[in-house]
């Protein structure tokens, strides 16, 4: 049986008509990368069937990404993304080495365990559209003196916040990474097309602070809060997110 062609397909969004591919026109982001160790990420993504990559013996990435979308089909809104790297599904597991050659290429998949949003719209768009596992959460963002801060809540409780310079005249070439998902009870893969522009990149840099949430503690299960090994300000960013296929 051939692989489902979901291009065509269109979805009532909060009362506005999508289909695919969506637009995410403007907004900024800040990403913090961490190695942590990759048994117990396997175990925090174990219901999706997919394993995290390692791109390092036993270590693996979380990528902590807040994103304030001002211009998309789904509206504006706040996002925060926890994303591991997997192993391509259907495929046998590759050497660390491998993986992390696959990383720098940008073709290595990546699964998103955790995307609290702030919207109906941006929830709906995500779980109907693609299959992400988006919750209705609370966000705050803000840029003071220079730095951009994001702070996630959830239940009255904080779970982390992430701060970071907001700054950088970087312009790195685009890139169109495999993003895995559980979309209509089957794994299936969408490509993120990404463009940025006013880009700093900060070594070791970034400030993370967790909360007395269960989830925080997961999050220190994997080792944080420490320095990221890379730390990313994006001042402006374009996506082009394509409809999922079967995997």
């Amino acid at each position: 049986m051939p692989p489902a062609d979901h291009s065509q397909r269109t979805f009532d969004i909060q009362g506005t008509r999508l289909g695919y591919p969506a637009e995410f026109r403007d907004g900024y982001s800040i990403l913090g990368m961490y190695l942590v160790p990759a048994k117990v990420a396997d175990g925090l993504i174990a219901n999706s069937g997919f394993t995290c990559a390692r791109v390092l013996p036993r270590r693996t990435l979380l990528n902590l990404i807040c994103v304030h979308y001002t211009d998309t089909d789904c509206g504006s809104y706040e996002e925060i993304a926890l994303a591991f790297p997997v192993n391509p599904h259907g495929t046998a597991k590759r050497t660390w080495l491998a993986n992390l050659r696959a990383l720098r290429a940008g073709s290595l998949p990546s699964y998103t365990w955790r995307l609290p949003v702030t919207t109906p719209a941006a929830h709906d768009c995500g779980v109907f559209m693609w299959g992400y596992p988006k919750t209705i959460e609370s966000i705050d963002r803000e840029i003071i003196d220079g730095e951009a801060r994001f702070t996630w809540h959830e239940g009255g409780e904080t779970i982390l916040k992430f701060s970071l310079p907001a700054q950088g005249n970087k312009t790195p070439p685009p890139i169109s990474p495999p993003v895995y998902s559980i979309f209509e009870g089957r794994p299936h893969v969408g490509h993120l097309s990404q463009s940025y522009r006013d880009v700093g990149y900060f070594f070791r840099g970034g400030d993370l602070i967790l909360g007395n949430h269960a989830l925080a503690d997961d999050l220190r299960r994997l080792g944080l809060p420490r320095k990221s090994l890379m730390a990313i300000y994006n001042g402006h960013l374009n996506f082009r997110m394509s409809a999922p296929v079967p995997l």
